[in-house]
């Protein structure tokens, strides 16, 4: 096999680890061998070797996609060139992401199996919720949000997207994931918003936040 630049391996890596997210996110990882995981990845066991020493160098990898998602959404939140409304809809996105990706069983196998993981992962929960508390504490200051406990929205959206984006649920209820995502943030929306806050044109562009949550579902992180 050709040598690979340090610039294209990491770019593969994190291709290749992209295909096993939804995997370990709904059964979690302890299960998984590394031959299990070079098959979720479309190849060889000797090819993935060319690109990880381990499975925990793997599960390394699935941890930064992540952390690499949140900083992402971080600096959107965080832009006061944008619209309280439109910056709504990124903390919105990311809760719901969150949500998802931190399963119980995936955060349960990476306390047990790689405590030092859990703890990244636990230390890039609280920076995430202490962003999006200043954003609220900003938006009531602004006068754009209605003057809410910002941890208590916080709280709501865990405890509620948790349930509400799981599939048993989803079944037993006889709801789409699509439908219940629209209808919580058309919730939310007024539950945070200011009446006057309220913009029909920023509203259409939770179309698109949501059809990227479902292609991320459905495909990569």
């Amino acid at each position: 096999m050709r040598k690979i630049a340090p610039e294209e391996k990491q770019l593969m890596r994190r291709s290749y680890v992209k295909r096993i997210l939804n995997v370990v996110r709904t059964k979690g990882f302890q299960s998984l061998t590394i031959l299990d995981m070079a098959k979720l990845m479309n190849m060889s066991r000797a090819s993935l070797y060319n690109y990880f020493s381990s499975k925990e160098e793997i599960l390394l990898e699935v941890i930064e996609c992540y952390l690499s998602y949140i900083q992402e959404a971080d600096q959107v939140i965080a832009d006061e060139s944008l619209s309280f409304q439109i910056r709504l809809q990124k903390v919105y996105e990311q809760t719901v992401l969150s949500a998802l990706y931190a399963s119980d069983i995936f955060m349960s196998d990476l306390k047990v199996g790689c405590p030092a993981l859990y703890v990244k992962k636990m230390d890039a929960r609280k920076k995430r919720l202490a962003t999006v508390h200043s954003f609220y504490s900003e938006g009531m200051e602004a006068g754009v949000f209605n003057e809410l406990n910002p941890k208590v929205l916080i709280i709501q959206d865990e405890a509620a997207l948790k349930v509400m984006t799981d599939s048993s649920f989803l079944l037993g209820e006889g709801l789409s994931l699509k439908q219940i995502l629209y209808d919580y943030y058309e919730a939310k929306k007024v539950q945070t918003l200011k009446p006057e806050a309220i913009c029909s044109a920023v509203d259409e562009h939770i179309t698109e936040v949501i059809d990227r949550i479902l292609q991320k579902l459905s495909s990569t992180f």
